[in-house]
């Protein structure tokens, strides 16, 4: 999350006290996105998210620390804990690169820009192919209203939606979950 009262944008991460320098361009954001939702990821594959050669000791702490970087907490808006997913960006590259071209003037294929640049101005999107796609994603008809604008809607919502993640119940993911926390909590291991 931007802070305006801050002379720039964060540039690393704290873990045990030491600061480590963080690449900051999207990006490289957009591939950390992509390798946390891969349940076969290991700690150490995300250490290209590191702009120098200095690393955590921990990995699994640094992890932690990364994914906050990735998903700072926001006041606003509020919302329900496992609300579904409406946004890939991979499934929705084209829409996004459009809408930031359409919007902005930025062509994210040169670009590379600050992470938290590129969340600001893609929460601020409005009246593109983008938000319609999501709207249509976000589609709850009202129980029994049957007419023509409700079918169309569930229609669009059917053709628009998202391919389904893993289960979340997959046992591999709550044991790497529950070592992160184990982390966050002062239990190291040293991998």
């Amino acid at each position: 999350m931007i802070d305006l009262a801050k002379a720039g944008l964060p540039e690393a991460i704290e873990v045990d006290g030491s600061l480590y320098p963080v690449r900051t361009s999207f990006k490289y954001w957009l591939r950390f996105v992509e390798l946390i939702a891969d349940r076969n990821a290991r700690p150490h594959d995300f250490d290209f998210m590191y702009a120098t050669d200095l690393k955590p000791e921990s990995r699994f702490l640094g992890l932690a620390m990364l994914m906050r970087f990735c998903s700072p907490p926001h006041e606003l808006p509020r919302t329900e804990k496992g609300s579904e997913q409406v946004l890939d960006y991979t499934v929705d590259a084209d829409y996004i690169y459009a809408a930031f071209f359409e919007r902005y003037g930025i062509d994210l294929v040169d670009s590379d820009m600050h992470w938290y640049k590129f969340q600001s101005l893609l929460r601020g999107l409005h009246d593109t192919k983008l938000n319609e796609i999501v709207s249509y994603r976000l589609y709850d008809g009202a129980e029994g209203h049957n007419d023509a604008y409700s079918r169309r809607m569930e229609q669009l919502r059917r053709a628009w939606e998202l391919p389904q993640q893993g289960d979340d119940n997959d046992e591999d993911l709550k044991q790497f979950e529950a070592r992160l926390k184990g982390e966050q909590y002062g239990r190291r291991d040293k991998n």
